[in-house]
């Protein structure tokens, strides 16, 4: 792969060669969504073939600029400062599309979703990555730090921000009422919030939302004949 020649990505099956100080470089399996990145200054001189899983993804950037995605597959990367050859000033990121975000929201957690009106309401979400080179230049390059706790905490704004934007939505069709807001959102899909995270390279996994407040037996104001449908679980 040249390097200079900007994005590039696909699969490499080829047979490698018989050579000296060749290494074999994969994601760990169990680990966190975002892995590395590996400096190839590290593996000057040295040839490394990089294998990955299906929903595994390699990303080559130099100088905060995406040059490659490397798709499941081997591939076999000469690291030096000659033509054709991986520059060392590179570094290489692994993304798992497998792996999954979890976030949660309520009157435990420091932080409470409101709707407009003022209800809270409690929160559960996973997302993972859909696009890798989206989810490259949308939070991995705003980063100076890639380890998993800096990853969610830079995430999870992003994510509240989508919650509450997809609860506005839902609040113009419940009539003010916690009961009806907890009818719409116990209808809840999780591919409703992806509208709102699709542009960061992200989707929705699992979704689950209902208000804080009690029980909707306990509001006098409810007309009889409501199914238990609304009752706060």
């Amino acid at each position: 792969m040249n390097s200079n020649q900007g994005l590039n990505s696909g699969r490499d099956w080829g047979a490698v060669p018989l050579r000296q100080n060749q290494h074999e470089w994969t994601m760990e399996a169990d680990g966190p969504m975002v892995q590395g990145p590996l400096d190839m200054e590290f593996l000057r001189g040295q040839r490394i073939s990089l294998v990955l899983d299906e929903g595994q993804y390699g990303l080559m950037v130099r100088k905060n600029i995406l040059k490659a995605v490397y798709l499941d597959g081997a591939h076999y990367l000469d690291i030096g400062s000659s033509p054709g050859q991986i520059p060392t000033d590179s570094h290489l990121f692994f993304l798992s599309t497998d792996q999954a975000i979890h976030f949660s929201w309520g009157k435990k957690h420091q932080e409470v979703i409101t709707t407009q009106s003022g209800t809270s309401v409690i929160c559960q979400c996973s997302v993972r990555i859909e696009k890798p080179a989206r989810f490259y230049h949308r939070t991995l390059r705003e980063l100076n730090q890639w380890d998993p706790e800096t990853i969610e905490n830079h995430l999870k704004p992003l994510v509240s921000k989508a919650l509450r934007s997809l609860l506005d939505q839902i609040c113009e069709h419940s009539h003010h009422h916690d009961a009806s807001l907890q009818s719409n959102l116990m209808a809840l899909s999780p591919s409703q919030l992806d509208e709102f995270l699709t542009d960061h390279g992200l989707y929705c996994e699992s979704l689950a939302a209902y208000t804080a407040s009690g029980p909707v037996e306990n509001y006098e104001d409810l007309r009889a004949g409501q199914t238990t449908d609304l009752l706060h679980n």
